[in-house]
């Protein structure tokens, strides 16, 4: 049957059905036969099954707070025992303690509250934190101060939530309370967004939740707290206490029940103890970012292989301004500087620097139209824009004198890239960036030029406390061992030496004879599967992989769909993704996936737009589009002249900072929905 526009005829699938595509993911194949059996017959095994939420959007961790570092956590008490951890991943959240009950996996590892409820169902670990649960409104509502202002107010929480019980009891003392229940697929993050902007009167949440939404939220307060402190911890079956005792035991070695706003100091022997490096840095191309969900970046990927090298896992700390990391490291807010920092002697009266790991010349950047300036003495009568507390205006300061050029001091929250993107457009003149900002902005823009360098390459290095000699000592060792190195070397191509665009320009295939690429039948098998337009699928994947199986991206994204290999292991799909076979499968599954993630009343042809760049940025990212598009006055439910408005703006720090998953260079996003867009518009005029 001929189909019309992006969606086949029949009807989209719920997100409940949509499910039963994840059932690999929650018991098919090895490990999914129901097991009970207590640690000896799990080592008989080889593994441990983790549960946790399937998919779900991280936060971009400014404060410390993250599912993902819970995860890893987890991961490495598994590897610490000798076996393998096999993460499964639950599509509905109140799905897990019963899961976990019947024997489909061994630990639930989501952040659970212990509630006298729950532990009539499981046992719980020792605490990894306790937390109280607070109430959150927004922060231009006076009207609630005390539990009594409750009565006629609208509530909004999961019922599936320890914040469901809290709130119940409580609306015996106060019976005008009104609980909304919410759908399970919101977090509690997503909550406090809509609660911040008017669409219910307040919700619970766990008090470091709410501390990390307040990074990004700033029109939210708690008025008081709805507990005292409560546990959270991991759920196991109340029969497994040879595994309890192993959790137990792993956790008291943790020292995780610190609060993570603490305050800390301490050298590396303190730092080993706690087994978490925290590490300050700032949310941008080069250092730290989310990309489809995954912390990467040169800094973030670097300094995380630190952390192992010591014994740690990494906890990123991320301060409102960049000129704040030397402050927060001297405070005690993290332990370590890792920013793509250039060594100035201002700096080095503060701080310690680490030997350098990478140089970086002082850059010129003018328009590419501008064939000027060629040298200094081309400056005169020029404006250069920067940063007061970056190292290019301690240069620019002592060459002024000599050049006659002026020097504009711009706001401290605009990074180097946004800076970079302001002389593009024309509203400033010129700036001066490192080479290794400017060689990552040149994989992606054309309309900037570097014009010459001010003198020649500085040191980068990281940066710890004067006092930490023996973390400084590791720092340098680690450095020297892999400066140069084939981890190292992989980064800096990974980063900054990707060919422009990063992705491989190769000539667009004609359709010949009827067929779109040699895939076409795997297309149209896993079209049908999912109830879309096969042709939709094959254009996303010339855009993807230029229909090549064998394509790698630069972030692990593999095969025709270029799908990450977590994400497809979520999806329930085994196997090499190079496969032609497998790699649609896991694209297809997830292409589903997304579209199901947006509301169903939605018109279709927007969910799936929507969907395509969420595949390309990141659910997170085209949610922090959609509230930002909401409060510019644009349709959040359209993505022409709307949504896709919205989303390159999160480039920009002042949008960056106030969204949840922070920085994304999603102009590529734009122009990747409109290529899809029109290709697959081509594709059906050709082929039926």
């Amino acid at each position: 049957m001929h189909r019309i526009g992006w969606l086949a005829s029949r009807p989209v699938r719920s997100a409940c059905v949509f499910a039963s595509l994840l059932a690999g993911a929650c018991g098919a194949g090895r490990g999914g036969d129901a097991e009970t059996g207590d640690l000896p017959v799990l080592r008989e095994r080889g593994e441990i099954r983790i549960l946790v939420p399937a998919l779900e959007p991280l936060s971009l961790s400014r404060r410390g707070y993250s599912l993902d570092f819970e995860r890893g956590l987890a991961e490495q008490f598994v590897r610490d025992l000798g076996l393998a951890p096999r993460v499964v991943a639950v599509p509905q959240r109140d799905r897990m303690i019963e899961m976990l009950v019947h024997g489909q996996g061994d630990v639930v590892v989501a952040r659970l509250t212990v509630t006298e409820e729950r532990q009539q169902r499981v046992a719980f670990s020792v605490p990894l934190e306790y937390v109280r649960e607070v109430l959150v409104c927004r922060a231009d509502d006076p009207s609630i101060s005390r539990p009594e202002d409750l009565g006629g107010k609208r509530v909004a929480v999961r019922s599936s939530s320890s914040y469901y019980e809290t709130l119940r009891e409580l609306q015996r003392k106060v019976p005008g309370l009104q609980i909304v229940t919410v759908p399970e697929e919101w977090d509690t993050e997503e909550i406090l967004y809509r609660v911040s902007r008017g669409e219910y009167d307040a919700t619970a949440a766990d008090e470091d939740i709410f501390r990390e939404a307040r990074a990004y939220l700033d029109n939210l307060r708690s008025p008081f707290a709805l507990t005292g402190e409560r546990p959270v911890a991991w759920a196991l079956r109340k029969g497994n206490v040879l595994l309890k005792q192993a959790v137990d035991q792993f956790l008291h070695e943790q020292a995780l029940t610190q609060d993570l706003e603490t305050v800390l100091f301490g050298d590396l022997d303190l730092i080993r103890q706690r087994r978490v490096l925290r590490i300050l840095t700032t949310n941008t191309a080069a250092t730290y970012f989310l990309y489809r969900g995954e912390p990467l970046g040169f800094e973030y990927e670097f300094a995380r292989r630190f952390a192992r090298s010591i014994g740690c896992r990494i906890r990123i700390v991320v301060p409102p301004r960049p000129e704040q990391l030397i402050d927060w490291l001297l405070q005690g807010r993290g332990d370590l500087v890792a920013a793509a920092m250039t060594v100035t002697p201002e700096r080095q009266k503060r701080v310690a620097f680490t030997r350098p790991y990478h140089k970086a010349s002082e850059i010129v950047v003018t328009r590419a139209a501008d064939e000027g300036p060629q040298g200094l003495e081309d400056l005169e009568g020029r404006t250069v824009a920067v940063r007061r507390s970056s190292a290019y205006y301690e240069t620019l300061v002592e060459l002024r004198p000599h050049y006659g050029f002026e020097i504009l001091e711009v706001p401290e929250e605009l990074t180097t890239e946004n800076i970079i993107a302001e002389v593009a457009a024309g509203r400033y003149d010129l700036t001066v960036a490192g080479s290794n900002i400017l060689d990552i902005e040149l994989t992606y823009r054309d309309d900037v030029r570097g014009a010459f360098a001010l003198g020649e390459p500085r040191d980068i290095a990281w940066m710890v406390r004067p006092e930490d000699h023996l973390l400084l000592e590791a720092a340098n060792e680690y450095i020297e061992r892999e400066y140069r190195g084939e981890f190292y070397n992989v980064l800096l191509h990974k980063y900054y030496r990707n060919p422009k665009g990063m992705a491989r320009m190769v000539a667009e295939r004609p359709v010949h004879q009827g067929r779109i690429s040699p895939y076409d039948d795997l297309f149209r098998k896993y079209g049908r599967a999912i109830e879309v337009d096969w042709r939709l699928l094959a254009a996303q994947s010339y855009q993807e992989s230029r229909f090549d199986p064998a394509a790698a991206s630069w972030a692990g994204a593999l095969g025709l769909m270029q799908v990450l290999p977590r994400t497809a292991l979520a999806l329930g799909v085994a196997g090499d993704l190079r496969e032609p076979e497998v790699g649609i499968e896991a694209g297809a599954r997830y292409l589903r996936w997304l579209i199901d993630s947006f509301e169903p009343s939605l018109p279709p042809g927007v969910r799936i737009r929507f969907a395509l760049a969420a595949y390309n940025a990141g659910r997170g990212h085209v949610f922090d589009a959609r509230r930002l598009a909401r409060e510019r006055g644009l349709d959040p439910d359209r993505w022409f002249d709307n949504v896709e408005r919205a989303i390159p703006l999160l480039s920009h720090p002042s949008y960056a900072d106030q969204s949840r998953f922070g920085y994304c260079r999603c102009a590529q996003t734009v122009e990747y929905v409109r290529q899809i867009n029109e290709r697959y518009r081509a594709y059906t005029r050709v082929i039926d």
